[in-house]
C-alpha cells in the first residue's frame, strides 16, 4: 500500500503525561521511520504533565515539520487520561490510518509500511507486537508474557475471535475510527484500547494481526514490583471487560495448582504429572513465539515463564480484588 502524491496518508498519535525519561527516545524512532514524510505527521498530546515532558518535545520538533505538539489541558465528552488526549488529537489528525505508539515505545523503521500492509479492505483495525527492552531477567518475564498472549492473540484472530487491541502498537482506519463515533461515543474507559478494538470490531470492521518480528516494538519495562502491581490494577480492568475465554484463561492460568488439587480429590488424577504436562505446553508455546518472531535471546525467559505465569496471575486476581484505587501516570480512576 504505497503513498501517493502529498497528501497525509498516516497519522500517528502518542499520548504523553510525565515521560521525560522516555519521550526522546520514542521522537528519535518516529523520525527514523522509512516512510515518505509529505505523506505522515506525527502528532503529539502533552497530558498536562508536571514534569520536562513538553519542553523535551518542544525543543526536538522545532526543526521537523511532520511533528506536531498539542498541549491537553481540557476534557471533552467526560473523557479523562489517554482516552481524552487521544479524542482530541483525532480531530487534528489528517491521514486515513491512526496509528498508535506508547511515549516509552521505540519504533522500528519499517512499522508503518509493515503494518499498513496488512489493511485490506474490510480491515478496520490491525494490531501489532510489543516487548520490553532487554536488561534485565524482570524484563525479559516481561516480554515473555507479551508474547506469550500475543501469540493466544493470534491464534483466536485466525478464528475470528476478537481478544484485544494494544494502544502501545495499533493501526486503525479513520474511517472506522469515527463510524463508531470516536472516543467520545464510546466514552471513558482506562483500557482506552481495548474499547476501541472491540468498538471498531463490533460495527463490523475486520481486525487482524500483524504477527512478525518486522512489526515489534520496544517498551520500557517496569522495574520495580509496586510499579508493576499499578500496572496490571489497570490491565485487569482490561481482563475483566475482554472476551469471556481471556477472562476464563486468566482464572484457569492463575489458579491451576489448587484447581488440580481439588480436582484429585474426587478423581485418580496425577497432580505431579498434570503440572509437568501444563509446564510443557506453556513453555512450548513460549519457545514457539520465541522462535516464529526471532527474539533468540529470551529463551531463558521462555524456559522460566510458566513459575512468573501461575505467580503473577493470582497476585494480579489479588490486587485487582482489594479494595483500591487504581493509580495511573499520577491520577486516580
Amino acid at each position: 500500500m504505497l503513498p501517493t502524491g502529498n497528501r497525509i496518508q498516516v497519522s500517528i498519535l502518542v499520548a504523553a503525561r510525565n515521560e521525560e525519561e522516555n519521550i526522546e527516545r520514542c521522537l528519535q524512532s518516529l523520525h527514523e521511520l522509512n516512510f515518505p514524510k509529505e505523506n505522515i505527521e506525527i502528532i503529539i498530546g502533552d497530558d498536562d504533565s508536571d514534569d520536562r515532558t513538553y519542553e523535551l518535545v518542544s525543543q526536538f520538533i522545532i526543526d521537523k515539520p511532520a511533528f506536531k505538539l498539542i498541549k491537553i489541558t481540557s476534557q471533552v465528552a467526560g473523557l479523562k487520561g489517554k482516552a481524552n488526549v487521544l479524542a482530541q488529537l483525532a480531530h487534528e489528525a489528517k491521514g486515513e490510518y491512526f496509528f498508535y505508539c506508547d511515549a516509552d515505545i521505540v519504533v522500528q523503521p519499517i512499522w508503518i509500511s509493515q503494518m499498513l500492509g496488512h489493511f485490506k479492505p474490510e480491515t478496520g483495525v490491525v494490531i501489532g507486537i510489543t516487548r520490553m527492552k532487554h536488561i534485565h531477567m524482570l524484563a525479559d518475564l516481561l516480554s515473555m508474557e507479551w508474547l506469550f498472549a500475543l501469540t493466544a492473540t493470534r491464534f483466536f484472530s485466525l478464528l475470528k475471535i476478537p481478544i484485544t487491541g494494544m494502544g502501545n502498537n495499533m493501526a486503525v482506519t479513520r474511517e472506522a475510527y469515527f463510524a463508531i463515533g470516536g472516543y467520545e461515543k464510546i466514552g471513558f474507559s482506562i483500557v482506552e484500547d481495548y474499547t476501541l478494538f472491540m468498538s471498531i470490531v463490533k460495527e463490523g470492521y475486520g481486525f487482524t494481526m500483524a504477527y512478525k518480528p518486522e512489526v515489534i516494538s520496544i517498551s520500557e519495562p517496569m522495574n520495580t514490583f509496586p510499579e508493576l502491581l499499578r500496572q496490571r490494577k489497570r490491565w485487569m480492568h482490561g481482563v475483566m471487560q475482554s472476551y469471556w475465554l481471556t477472562r476464563l484463561s486468566l482464572f484457569v492460568s492463575s489458579l491451576i495448582v489448587p484447581i488440580l488439587l481439588v480436582i484429585s480429590i474426587w478423581f485418580p488424577i496425577n497432580v505431579l504429572s498434570s503440572i509437568i504436562q501444563y509446564y510443557v505446553l506453556v513453555t512450548g508455546i513460549s519457545l514457539t513465539a520465541v522462535f516464529m518472531l526471532k527474539q533468540y535471546d529470551l529463551w531463558k525467559a521462555a524456559l522460566l515463564f510458566w513459575f512468573y505465569m501461575v505467580s503473577i496471575g493470582l497476585i494480579m486476581l489479588v490486587n485487582y480484588y482489594l479494595p483500591s484505587k487504581t493509580i495511573w501516570k499520577g491520577r486516580e480512576y
